[in-house]
């Protein structure tokens, strides 16, 4: 019995010791093992840990920046806000300008339409106070005295050219025309004739044409030269003169 413990303790010992050798290789191995695992774990989460920091100053400095613009397009927004309301308040001060400035156009056209409006009434009233005036002559004065009146104009025309100075007059023809209101006797004429040549140094033929309108006395008109001694005229510069009286 001595024998076999002496034989099989050893080979115990020896298995224990075995084991014991064994189980502290694979406990290094073990250990090695988790200690590299743990390192590398260690080395991830630092790595994680950089990324996470770089993420966040990214995230910040994205911040950063979406608050810059942000401040700036804020800032633009507001500038453009009242330049925007300057330039309603230009092109409302404008408009009204405009419109101030039309309005006072359409009062002074206005004003000029109505100015030209009295003036044509008025000239029509002189005409018509005119055409009234030598209806009333017609009516009132007979054929005889109305003659006696032409004959008076005529004469009054004559006695004016004779005071007229020789040569004072120049004329660009030798062709006369001359409105009458009745025909000129042939005294009258030759002596107008005869007049007309010597005032104006040259011989003038007078084509004489009857114009009733006239009422009494002549018209005489050459080239640019015309000399209006009608009883018709004379009604209109009393018209006028009448008028003048009456604005004042």
């Amino acid at each position: 019995m001595n024998d076999i413990l002496k034989v099989v303790i050893p080979i115990v010992v020896t298995h224990v010791c075995v084991l014991a050798v064994i189980i502290v290789i694979i406990k290094k191995l073990l250990l090695s093992d988790t200690m590299k695992a743990v390192q590398r774990i260690r080395t991830v989460e630092a790595e994680v840990r950089k990324k996470e920091e770089s993420i966040r100053r990214d995230i910040a400095d994205h911040e950063k920046a979406f608050a810059s613009q942000k401040a700036k397009a804020e800032d633009d927004l507001q500038k453009h806000k009242v330049q925007t309301e300057k330039e309603l308040t230009r092109l409302r001060d404008q408009m009204l300008a405009d419109a101030n400035s039309e309005s006072d156009r359409i009062l002074e056209q206005a004003r000029k339409n109505e100015e030209k409006l009295r003036q044509k009434i008025s000239q029509e009233m002189e005409q018509k106070a005119v055409d009234y005036g030598a209806e009333m002559f017609r009516l009132v004065f007979s054929d005889r005295v109305t003659a006696e009146l032409n004959k008076q104009f005529i004469n009054e025309l004559l006695e004016a050219l004779e005071e007229v100075e020789k040569g004072s007059i120049t004329i660009e023809t030798d062709e006369g025309d001359v409105r009458t209101s009745q025909t000129m006797d042939a005294g009258q004429k030759k002596r107008l004739e005869d007049l007309l040549a010597d005032k104006f140094n040259r011989p003038v033929h007078l084509t004489e044409r009857a114009d009733p309108d006239l009422l009494s006395g002549l018209v005489l008109k050459i080239g640019s030269l015309e000399i209006d001694g009608s009883l018709r005229n004379r009604f209109d510069e009393a018209i006028v003169e009448l008028t003048k009286s009456t604005a004042a």
